[in-house]
């Protein structure tokens, strides 16, 4: 026999996490289907890492600033590994703290690969569930471009970014998206000579004009 449950939710990120609290506060019968890593895109991979890290640098900044305020200080130097560390450890709190909520009784959590039976029924490993609704909230993975030499160049994926711990000379930033421009930004802080590279006319081109184009 299949287990039933009103809602379904699958991925336990920010997007299926807020849904699954909302419908949980409706009384619902809720459960979360999640592979793993638990924490979500947002918290493991996405914007608070990148927050973590451009604080870093924008007090690198102010710290240069100094004199525009009265202060004296001496030359302002980057240890990267540092940064990665401390932003490591705010991670490690945000994702312990969303992992409690994933594993409290307000849901049932089943970490495991997903996959549809039937528009009521799904698999989920050897478990069979079935339920009212489905909520599909599975993030995003990186995505491979196929520009020609890429591969043979080798380059960075926004992950890899993120656990860089060695600080290039130069680099070059493919997109004009705010991914792109957090790292941009951040880079360019530490003091590597960054260019940015994007095919729209100006950057952050899904914004509304008056957004982008002061940026």
């Amino acid at each position: 026999m299949p287990r039933t449950h009103d809602i379904i939710v699958i991925g336990g990120g920010s997007a299926g996490y807020a849904a699954a609290r909302i419908a949980q506060a409706e009384k619902a019968d809720v459960a979360i289907i999640d592979h793993g890593p638990l924490g979500g895109l947002c918290i493991l991979r996405g914007c608070m890492p990148t927050k973590a890290m451009l604080r870093s640098s924008d007090i690198a900044v102010l710290i240069r600033r100094a004199t525009e305020f009265g202060l004296q200080t001496s030359e302002v130097t980057v240890n990267l590994p540092a940064i990665i560390s401390r932003k490591n450890r705010l991670i490690q709190e945000f994702t312990d703290d969303r992992i409690h909520s994933l594993t409290s009784d307000r849901f049932t959590l089943y970490e495991d690969h997903a996959h549809f039976l039937s528009p009521t029924d799904i698999q989920v490993g050897p478990i069979h569930l079935t339920a009212q609704a489905f909520i599909i909230a599975t993030g995003s993975v990186v995505t491979r471009l196929p520009i020609p030499g890429l591969e043979e160049t080798g380059y960075l994926t926004s992950d890899d970014a993120l656990e860089l711990t060695t600080i290039p000379e130069s680099m070059i930033v493919l997109g004009g998206g705010p991914v792109a421009l957090e790292f941009a930004q951040f880079f360019s802080r530490i003091g590597v000579q960054v260019t940015l590279i994007q095919r729209s006319a100006h950057i952050l081109s899904d914004t509304d004009d008056d957004l982008a184009m002061p940026v």
